[in-house]
Order: structure tokens, then sequence, then C-alpha cells
């Protein structure tokens, strides 16, 4: 398949995982046109994976509310803001795992890498605007949210099926040790 139509299909599936992970926590993405909160003060976690064939990074901009919204235990007045950005990176690992699963569907196989988490950096220095980026922004329970992702295609070939296969590998959540 050419790379643009790769490229095309891998958007659709990150905006399905977006939408996939937060459905777990119970939370609705809610479409926005454009970005109505300013990102400047929220923090960035940057997570990214590859083969030989394709390189992608995605990106997560929440403010600190959807974290705390979002952050897996019942209190969260007193949750300090370390773990609030330990809990962004987990997101990243989770977002790019799902993305991930739904790649292998479509005989794509990528490896994962490890997420960073930013404050105050410029998104062009995390993913370059001429990497096939996309930029998705949604409204969390009146939080905005923005979930970015890049790509670089390096066979125009590349091997990705347009009818999705089982996955039979791990189930969510579950660890394999090599």
């Amino acid at each position: 398949m050419e790379s643009n139509g790769v490229v095309q299909l891998v958007h659709r599936l990150f905006e399905a995982s977006c939408h996939d992970l937060f459905a777990g926590f119970n939370c609705i993405l809610k479409p926005l046109s454009e970005a109505s909160h300013d990102f400047e003060n929220a923090p960035i976690a940057i997570i990214d994976a590859g083969s030989s064939e394709i390189e992608i990074n995605i990106g997560l901009e929440l403010p600190m509310e959807v974290l705390a919204l979002t952050y897996p235990v019942p209190n969260i007045i007193d949750v300090d803001e370390e773990y609030l950005e330990d809990w962004l990176s987990e997101l990243s690992n989770q977002l790019i795992g799902r993305l991930k699963a739904k790649l292998i569907m479509h005989s794509v196989y990528i490896n994962l890498g490890l997420p960073s988490s930013y404050f105050g950096t410029d998104l062009d220095s995390l993913i370059p605007s001429d990497s096939n980026r996309l930029s998705l922004f949604f409204d969390m329970d009146g939080e905005s949210c923005a979930f970015h992702i890049g790509m670089e295609v390096f066979d125009n070939d590349i091997a990705f099926s347009l009818e999705e296969s089982e996955y039979d590998g791990l189930a969510e959540s579950e660890i394999e040790l090599f």
C-alpha cells in the first residue's frame, strides 16, 4: 500500500485509540475544531514506536485537571503533581499500546519506546510538523485536550492489510517478558 494511504489509515486508527483509551475511564471525548485552550501550561508526554518501515511519535497534552479526573484513585484532592506527571506518561504508554494492537490487526508490527514528559516545550521540537503530523483536539468534561501523532513511512510499499485480522496476542494489561 502507498505511504499516503497508510498515513490516513493510521490517523483514523489513532483517533479511535484516543476514544477507546478514555472510554475506559468513562470519559467522553467531544471533538473540537480548534484548540480553545492555551496548552502552554499543560504538560506533554511523548512516546515513539517504529520498525524498519515506519516511525510513529505520539504526544498527549492534557491539563492537570484532566489528569486528576482520570487518575485511578478515589480521592484526587491529595494527589501530588509529580504523580499526575507520571500518570500522563502512563496514558501515553496505554495509547500507543492500543494503537499498536490496532496496527497488528492490519499486519503492521512496531516496537515501542519509553514515554517522556515535558513542560513548556514547543510541540514542533518534539514532533516535527513535516512528519505527517495530525493534531486532534477534544473537550473532556469542560477541559480541552490535545492528541498528536507524527509519522514517517520509510518504505513506500509498506505491508498494510486493509482487512483486519484477529489479534491473538496479549490481552489488554497483560505483559510479555522475553
